[in-house]
């Protein structure tokens, strides 16, 4: 579309030194359930599955052109967007997730890392059963890390040192309901828990912060983390 990356474009030039992230965003899964309406995207691959396929193929071929034109640009690195997980588990079977999904990350992921940038993703609540699958395809950063629906030790113990982890702090229990001093121990917690391995931590909040969070607890996670800069 022209006009499409004419903002990107002029941000990337006064960017000049800095680390550049393009945006491949609601990717694929939530594109599709825009498309189709969320119940027939859980249906299509069982009921409909060659105009699934053709329908997801089509959208990665466009996300593909999509990550060309970020490595055209000089972008270090894409951000691509689904949310698999509720806050008990994957939305879908594992196994089903890799039989109709994993291929078409596998081609995204790789077109980017192909062109020298890192992959960046976001993918809301407990994915730990196709975490290692997203790693294989050559995940570098997982967005968010949301410790009521994921175990920060056991990530730290499973996949510490394999990806980068991208938040942590809590905004639905610590930064509404605790006191400053639970926002920096917790804050402290994460960085010598998921920082330890040299580049193992973006240090950031679980989601976007609830706007019933008391201002001093925000003031608090930038005290904290500051500490390590």
């Amino acid at each position: 579309l022209p006009g499409l990356f004419t903002t990107a474009e002029a941000r990337i030039k006064e960017a000049s030194g800095q680390y550049v992230l393009g945006w491949v965003w609601f990717t694929l899964f939530e594109r599709l359930w825009m498309l189709r309406g969320f119940d027939n995207m859980l249906l299509d691959p069982y009921v409909n599955h060659d105009e699934f396929a053709a329908l997801r193929d089509r959208v990665v071929d466009y996300n593909l052109r999509m990550i060309d034109h970020w490595a055209r640009l000089g972008a270090h690195g894409v951000f691509f967007s689904d949310d698999w997980g509720s806050q008990r588990g994957l939305l879908v079977a594992p196994e089903d997730w890799r039989t109709y999904y994993k291929d078409a990350y596998a081609r995204m992921f790789s077109r980017a890392r192909d062109a020298g940038m890192h992959v960046w993703m976001h993918l809301c609540g407990d994915i730990t059963a196709i975490l290692p699958d997203l790693i294989e395809l050559g995940l570098n950063v997982l967005n968010p890390v949301q410790p009521q629906a994921m175990s920060i030790d056991a990530l730290a113990r499973d996949f510490g040192g394999k990806v980068c982890f991208f938040g942590g702090a809590d905004v639905q229990g610590t930064l509404v309901n605790g006191t400053p001093d639970d926002v920096k121990r917790e804050a402290r917690y994460l960085v010598k828990t998921l920082g330890r391995f040299n580049g193992g931590l973006i240090a950031s909040t679980s989601h976007s912060l609830m706007p019933e969070t008391p201002l001093d607890n925000i003031i608090a996670l930038f005290e904290a983390f500051e500490e390590y800069l």
